[in-house]
């Protein structure tokens, strides 16, 4: 019983726990958050830990020495802007599940949550001098003209391959495209619908992923703020965070 209850205590020494947020989390929806547990000990892996956070328990069974090991659990975060992650504990079985020791681990890591998207009518402005017309650019995409052949890296769409090429090859050859770009979109949080300050920015949030989704570059402005046009995921992330703070340091409807 002694040695049990000593092998226990130790087999808690000597760790970190980290979380992994997501890019993307929102108000309300359920959130997968990734968890690292790390072995910082010079002997002795760590057994038969489980973690327990929001209410979940995750089981590792092994993490070697010097090695770490990542699993995931759901969490469900409220309200908008800069939250806290929560709190989380150790438990441990090791050796003989006897013995069950705990460890709250201090973790203080905040994550900016977004608003929840919902659906509401598309503002687009048709263009009176023809319309929502293209711009080509040279970025790399899977439409438009051939820019240029290069090799297969693995996330390429099969309609990418270049199949003519790759037979006289002995690699796969893709077919890099000019990406089409759309005339740039500015959402002015004004003009939405919505008789209050959340609804307007739940709109937002909809109409930002939808619009970048479908390779519009999309800017914002919102009362003094103002954002350019851009396209990717670095920017739906940039308009994302703006909108999970608007307002909330100043009273705003």
């Amino acid at each position: 019983m002694s040695v049990s209850g000593v092998l226990g205590k130790w087999n808690l020494d000597r760790i970190d726990l980290r979380y992994l947020p997501p890019d993307e989390i929102y108000d309300g929806l359920p959130t997968l958050l990734g968890i690292e547990l790390v072995n910082r000990r010079r002997w002795l892996p760590i057994f038969l830990m489980e973690v327990i956070v929001a209410e979940h328990t995750v089981f590792f069974p092994l993490v070697d020495l010097g090695q770490s090991r990542q699993k995931s659990v759901e969490i469900t975060l409220f309200g908008r802007g800069c939250q806290q992650l929560p709190a989380a504990a150790v438990r441990s079985r090791f050796p003989v599940n006897f013995f069950i020791r705990s460890k709250g681990m201090i973790i203080t890591q905040d994550v900016t949550v977004f608003p929840t998207p919902q659906a509401c009518a598309d503002l687009r402005q048709v263009d009176p001098g023809g319309g929502q017309g293209t711009l080509q650019n040279w970025q790399k995409g899977y439409e438009g003209d051939i820019n240029r052949i290069s090799d297969y890296q693995g996330g390429e769409p099969l309609k990418a391959i270049h199949w003519k090429l790759t037979a006289r090859h002995d690699r796969l050859k893709v077919k890099e495209l000019s990406a089409a770009t759309r005339k740039p979109v500015i959402l002015d949080l004004a003009e939405l619908p919505g008789p209050g300050l959340e609804l307007r920015l739940r709109h937002a949030s909809y109409l930002v992923t939808r619009w970048l989704r479908d390779g519009w570059p999309v800017g914002l402005k919102a009362g003094s703020l103002e954002l350019a046009a851009g396209v990717g995921q670095r920017q739906k992330l940039l308009l994302l965070q703006a909108l999970a703070h608007y307002g909330q340091d100043q009273k705003t409807t």
